[in-house]
């Protein structure tokens, strides 16, 4: 947990200093990392919840003495539980009266180090989740400076009422097609250029202010073209890019 917490200090030293230098794309690889590590820290805690459920029909008592929980990597932790499942998953389909004196030694260990494991990994997903939130403000208070600035002082939620305005709350069409025709109004109702509309459009996707959806065809003819991914070369992939208010 003092790791966790010394990397959790370090991050959060990271995200002021990419705040005050008011840099994205270094703010944005942050916040995807943490959300890379939130993911894999809830799939550790969700194996973890699993194993104790898988043990629980025995009824073992585990005594806090018996708790010796190194502190571990995450590798090292995905490692330990993937070798615990086999076992555990076998424990389950045994019944109690059929464990010897050493399988339930065992059982008593492992339940120990997996509740204090599971102490652990909620500590860690509660300081992500605060570190992650506060990323996500200073990003977007990083993303509206920078929209004002290309559209001469408009924030992204401006920019936003004047699209809803204009389409509603979306734009039928291809992706490419859907994304041209808001690239145009963009260029035209902030008098910029493309290179700054292209910036933009991209700084409402990341922001999730817009957002492409595909409708799925009643017939299989999307799935003709599955390898191809969507490029609308291959196939008209209809859809529309929603406005998110």
């Amino acid at each position: 947990m003092t790791y966790f917490k010394k990397l959790i200090k370090e991050k959060d030293k990271s995200i002021l200093f990419y705040h005050k230098k008011k840099d994205i794309k270094a703010l944005e690889l942050v916040l995807s990392e943490l959300n890379k590590e939130h993911a894999a820290l809830k799939e550790n805690l969700n194996e973890v919840v699993y194993l104790l459920t898988l043990i629980d029909k025995h009824q073992i008592i585990t005594t806090e003495k018996e708790v010796k929980q190194p502190s571990k990597h995450q590798k090292e932790i995905e490692k330990w539980l993937q070798s615990l499942k086999d076992i555990f998953e076998g424990f389950h389909n045994t019944s109690t009266e059929d464990l010897n004196k050493e399988e339930i030694d065992f059982i008593k260990l492992e339940n120990a180090k997996l509740i204090e494991e599971k102490k652990n990994l909620e500590h860690q997903l509660k300081y992500l989740n605060d570190i992650i939130s506060k990323t996500t403000v200073l990003l977007t208070d990083v993303r509206n400076e920078f929209c004002k600035k290309i559209t001469n002082g408009y924030n992204i939620a401006a920019v936003t009422k004047k699209m809803v305005e204009k389409f509603g709350n979306k734009v039928v069409g291809t992706y490419t097609s859907g994304r041209k025709e808001i690239i145009l109004f963009l260029e035209e109702k902030f008098g910029i250029n493309k290179i700054n509309s292209k910036e933009l459009i991209d700084l409402l996707e990341k922001s999730n202010t817009i957002n492409f959806k595909i409708d799925i065809p009643e017939n299989d003819v999307f799935y003709y073209y599955k390898d191809y991914g969507f490029a609308d070369e291959f196939v008209p992939i209809i859809g529309a890019w929603h406005i998110n208010v």
